[in-house]
């Protein structure tokens, strides 16, 4: 999708930057861009908090005719307990497209820290790479290559001691960065590398490289679990109220206010 084939998600990105909307690219596409993926079938942006940013995203996708999938609405109230809004529309060449917002991304603890720290490549507003590894630190394991690589291309290959040595994912490319520097190595706590550093044996390494992935894979596990029971009944009147909006066709703006019911009865009033 990179080159002389357009990439609709980043066509898709400009739109809602000239419609004033406050986004950053965010999960596969923004490994499309590192360089570490050359295709992601879904969209997922990290959005300002406030209003404006919701309203001028939501005309932009109601133009497009999209429609909602399974979330909370896209709105401040609801994104501001750690919630997601999906969509999804067909382009005009049978492309389904498929995009997800959140405004407090897991496991990023500072979130105007990703705003101040987010880049550009291409001209493309993007999440930097260290919480794009934080953000990727999920339940499932492919995700753990992508931090390798990610770790690999812009920690170890661009001279990046810290992410190097905190992220690379397997023996030998965590070894080289030992060799490569040291005396940061010696002042790591990260466990694997630790053991690297004492000349642990190779079993020692990958069985710590696995313990660390197993602990975030648990945690994020637990994460979504609280996730899931907040919503509780939500999920089962929104598959209903869908099968209606598909059925009648309904506007994506008319959806949005509906949504908004379900979540103030399901997941509590707006203030």
């Amino acid at each position: 999708m990179r080159g002389a084939m357009k990439n609709p998600f980043i066509e898709l990105h400009a739109e809602f930057k000239n419609a004033g909307a406050a986004v950053v690219l965010s999960s596969g596409q923004a490994c499309v861009l590192f360089g570490i993926a050359a295709f992601s079938k879904d969209g997922d942006w990290i959005i300002r908090e406030e209003a404006e940013t919701c309203t001028a995203v939501l005309a932009v996708l109601a133009r497009h005719g999209a429609q909602y999938r399974l979330g909370v609405p896209l709105h401040p109230k609801w994104l501001a307990l750690g919630l997601t809004s999906h969509f999804e529309y067909m382009t005009e060449t049978s492309f389904r497209m498929r995009t997800d917002f959140c405004s407090r991304p897991p496991r990023i603890a500072d979130i105007e820290h990703l705003w101040q720290c987010a880049c550009q490549m291409d001209g493309i507003d993007v999440v930097d790479v260290k919480s794009l590894i934080q953000i990727k630190q999920t339940r499932r394991m492919r995700d753990y290559a992508v931090i390798g690589a990610l770790a690999e291309v812009a920690g170890r290959q661009a001279a990046a001691a810290d992410l190097a040595l905190d992220y690379l994912q397997e023996y030998e490319t965590l070894s080289r960065a030992v060799r490569q520097w040291p005396a940061k190595a010696a002042a790591s706590q990260r466990a694997a590398v630790r053991l690297l550093v004492q000349g642990g044996t190779r079993a020692e390494v990958v069985a710590a490289l696995a313990i660390e992935q197993d602990k975030l894979m648990q945690a994020d596990q637990r994460r979504i679990e609280r996730l899931e029971s907040l919503a509780g009944n939500y999920v089962r009147a929104f598959t209903r109220l869908r099968g209606v909006w598909r059925a009648t066709r309904l506007p994506l703006l008319e959806q949005h206010r509906q949504l908004i019911g379900l979540a103030n009865e399901y997941l509590g009033p707006l203030p």
